[in-house]
């Protein structure tokens, strides 16, 4: 879940070509002119100009029109990409090995690492962690600009399970972003999305037998009870498969199997 190494060479030779370019036109730092200035320069001027690039990200149409480096154009294109950059909050709410599972709202992203898999600098026992980041395309992937910034939350059961749900149901729907170019995602949705195994008929099948279940006289008070709850049970789980948008018809057939619940509950009591 990381890109290659010339890739992620190229990514960052790409990176600090662009701040140097932003560093010039806004005039932050004027010892920084050359690469070889900016990767010697201190954590927090490489900070300072990370930073400025996102809040003048109009700069990176400046410099792909002026191309002062002389990039080819598969590599003034991979700039040009980066216009499409989603930076904000996020949460990272598990490690795949085809990428770390970013989520934004409702939105789920696959992001890749750099030189390093996210499971290399984030145990998989710390997540889900709420953190900063900038995610950027990159010959067909998804993967963050160099720097995440953790916020110290401490994330509850409740909101685990809600960022589990979220990518489970991504993942069902093929929602899952990978992409940033719409027929590289196109594709990945495509191969991601399974179609659900209609049970309707073995349901139908198993709702048609239950209805021969019968307590014989003399049996004992829980076999007629549960012999109800079985067919209540069957006769919801057939509402929410044909029916699931029908919230009246699945919520009866609920209601039902509650009261079946309630007198198998007492025929046990009374069984004791």
């Amino acid at each position: 879940m990381k890109l290659a190494e010339k890739d992620a060479d190229l990514f960052f030779e790409l990176m600090r070509l662009l701040q140097v370019f932003v560093n010039q036109r806004l005039r932050l730092l004027p010892d920084i002119t050359t690469v070889a200035a900016y990767q010697a320069a201190e954590p927090e001027d490489r900070m300072l100009l990370r930073n400025a690039l996102w809040d003048n990200a109009q700069l990176i149409n400046k410099y792909v029109q002026a191309n002062p480096d002389d990039l080819n154009h598969e590599n003034i294109d991979i700039v040009r990409g980066w216009l499409q950059f989603k930076r904000g909050d996020f949460f990272l709410e598990r490690l795949l090995k085809k990428y770390a599972v970013f989520i934004s709202d409702n939105n789920v992203y696959g992001v890749l690492g750099l030189y390093d898999s996210l499971n290399q600098m984030l145990p998989q026992h710390m997540l889900p962690v709420y953190l900063q980041a900038v995610l950027l395309p990159f010959k067909g992937v998804i993967v963050y600009d160099g720097l995440l910034s953790s916020y110290p939350v401490i994330i509850g059961g409740g909101m685990k399970k809600t960022f589990k749900d979220t990518y489970l149901k991504a993942k069902r729907e093929g929602r899952i972003i990978v992409s940033f170019d719409p027929q590289t995602q196109e594709r990945a949705a495509a191969k991601m999305k399974k179609p659900l195994k209609d049970w309707r008929p073995m349901v139908d099948d198993l709702v048609a037998e239950a209805k021969s279940l019968r307590a014989q006289p003399g049996s004992p008070p829980a076999w007629g009870a549960s012999f109800s709850m079985v067919k209540a049970s069957l006769a919801f789980t057939q509402a929410v498969l044909s029916a699931p948008d029908d919230i009246d018809k699945v919520w009866k057939q609920f209601e039902r199997l509650y009261r079946e619940m309630d007198k198998l509950e007492d025929a046990l009591f009374r069984s004791f």
